[in-house]
């Protein structure tokens, strides 16, 4: 057998470099990086809160009245594990523990204001979209 050479030309902006050229989910690819740390339902909202400075659990309980301590906890100790949030547990009774983001915590904002963006347009444009596709009569259905 011959050897195969690569012929598939990479978009540079999307994968500048060989991490981020795989053709299945890598854990190493930094795309893959990024979304696991802001994947989880609640996870997105609590990181958003956390760039405002540290919170304490009841604070966090508050600000998320819908949101379970049980899942909270679990939130918090899975952002913990990613290494975006470092946990201080003050002495006393009853213990008081306040959550702060990370380096690696605070250098998702920019991710999450870019989701943030993105999430904008595209309610924009599949709005626009579903607007001109009731305006056309007698269009088909796939």
């Amino acid at each position: 057998m011959g050897h195969q050479t690569e012929t598939h030309v990479w978009d540079e902006e999307l994968a500048p470099e060989p991490r981020g050229r795989t053709w299945r989910p890598e854990a190493g690819c930094p795309v893959e990086v990024a979304l696991a740390a802001v994947s989880g339902r609640w996870t997105t909202l609590l990181l958003r809160e956390l760039m405002g400075g540290p919170r304490g659990f009841t604070e966090l309980r508050t600000l998320f009245p819908d949101l379970s301590a049980k899942v909270l906890s679990e939130r918090l100790r899975t952002l913990r594990e990613r290494g975006l949030v470092a946990v201080e547990r003050r002495r006393g009774f009853p213990v008081r523990t306040r959550y702060e983001l990370t380096r690696a915590g605070e250098a998702l904002r920019v991710l999450l204001v870019e989701l943030y963006a993105t999430g904008e347009e595209l309610l924009r444009l599949t709005t626009a979209s579903e607007t001109r596709d009731e305006r056309s009569p007698g269009r088909l259905e796939a």
